[in-house]
């Protein structure tokens, strides 16, 4: 075994810059020497092919060493992390390896020999037999579909997102094969929806608190300066002294104003004191500016949660009770939090308008910051019937179990 790593990584190390070669050399506690050659960064996947090498090996004359056999090929062809197909210029499945079957869900009876449009859904056949025919007449330098949205078609007619690398190769049938290496990039393109969403939200939080400074407390100090001005020209000292004291309560109010908004941005209250305790004063907050009346009943789930959960906890309960306020049309609403059954179960209610549940960003940014922590939401909603959201948070720990 120490022989076949020793060789292999030998080869493999040819490819990669010099400050790097040390860490592959301390993989196995192996020692040898690999000339100084410059390559530019690339990702690398290593798998076991299961293949030996050994001193009967056929030898590379030009260099007196060992090469590779075509059954090691072979090898590593079905040991291949990636989907990989065999392709005529016909368009015909002539091979294929066990992660393409795995990916597809056919047997490799069913896909050799068939077309590979047959991965492809059907709304896009049609551009995909253009695509592989100008790749066939004109090959791009580029992977196929760099530059487009790629889907594969399942046997059990679901669909996954795809990146597709070809090459074109002379087998020992002949000339005229592609090699497709595909890709399931499923999880990539949630991450950057996730990352998407993110920034939509921080944007949007910015534009909000735009609003606010520009609406309430800019317009609150204009009213200051021009009070100010007034009192610095008002001969009555009885005057003068009312209005100093209805300048002196206007500041006030801004200041209250401006902790307000700094508790909304970064709630040291939650890191200080807990999950209940920020969220009361959040309620509190809603009822001196809303006059909405919040209906808690919160019990400590601090220590079932990490940070991280706890903080998109909040958050999602702190978007959905500013939503109610805003927008349904009641005064209070009821929010309860409990751990049971290994989560922790949050639940926001309202007896108001209700709505049509569509692409609202308030809701969508919820969902978001349940998904990312391994949660979920659910909405009860319809114009007239109220809203109930329940959020659902895996403790630390554990596993996420809807609770009955």
């Amino acid at each position: 075994m120490q022989a076949k790593w020793s060789t292999l990584l030998s080869r493999f190390a040819i490819l990669l810059p010099p400050p790097v070669r040390p860490a592959l050399v301390n993989m196995g506690g192996l020692t040898w020497q690999c000339p100084a050659v410059h390559h530019p960064p690339v990702r690398v996947l290593l798998f076991d092919a299961g293949i030996e090498v050994t001193a009967g090996r056929r030898p590379d004359s030009a260099k007196g060493v060992c090469v590779l056999t075509d059954r090691d090929y072979r090898a590593v062809f079905e040991a291949s992390p990636e989907a990989m197909l065999v392709v005529d210029w016909e368009g015909v499945i002539r091979d294929l390896n066990p992660r393409a079957v795995a990916m597809f869900g056919w047997s490799r009876e069913e896909l050799e020999g068939s077309s590979v449009e047959r991965l492809v859904p059907m709304a896009s056949r049609n551009r995909h037999r253009k695509y592989r025919e100008d790749y066939v007449n004109s090959p791009p330098p580029s992977p196929m579909g760099q530059a487009l949205e790629l889907l594969a078609l399942c046997k059990d007619g679901t669909s996954l997102p795809v990146e597709v690398s070809l090459s074109r190769a002379t087998l020992g049938s002949g000339p005229g094969h592609v090699i497709c290496a595909v890709r399931d990039i499923t999880g990539w393109k949630q991450m950057r929806q996730v990352s998407r969403t993110m920034v939509a939200a921080a944007e949007n939080e910015r534009k909000s608190l735009s609003r606010e400074l520009h609406d309430e407390y800019l317009q609150s100090l204009v009213a200051l300066k021009i009070r100010v001005k007034l009192l610095a020209e008002e001969p009555d000292e009885e005057e003068r002294g009312r209005a100093r004291v209805h300048i002196a309560r206007e500041i006030h109010a801004a200041i209250q104003g401006v902790k307000r908004m700094i508790r909304g941005l970064h709630p040291s209250e939650l890191e200080q004191h807990g999950l209940a305790f920020a969220l009361a004063s959040q309620f509190r907050d809603l009822r001196e500016v809303y006059g909405f009346k919040i209906h808690a009943k919160l019990d400590q789930v601090d220590d079932h949660l990490d940070s991280v959960a706890t903080l998109a906890l909040y958050r999602i309960i702190q978007e959905a009770v500013n939503n109610a306020a805003r927008h349904a049309g009641v005064s209070d609403a009821t929010v309860t939090a409990r751990s049971e059954g290994g989560v922790v179960v949050a639940e926001i209610r309202d007896e108001g308008c209700g709505f049509v549940f569509d692409r609202h960003f308030g809701l969508n940014s919820m969902r978001e910051r349940a998904a990312m922590i391994g949660g979920r939401i659910a909405i009860a909603t319809a114009p007239g019937k109220g809203t109930t959201i329940r959020a659902t948070v895996p403790v630390a720990g554990a596993e996420s179990k809807e609770p009955r």
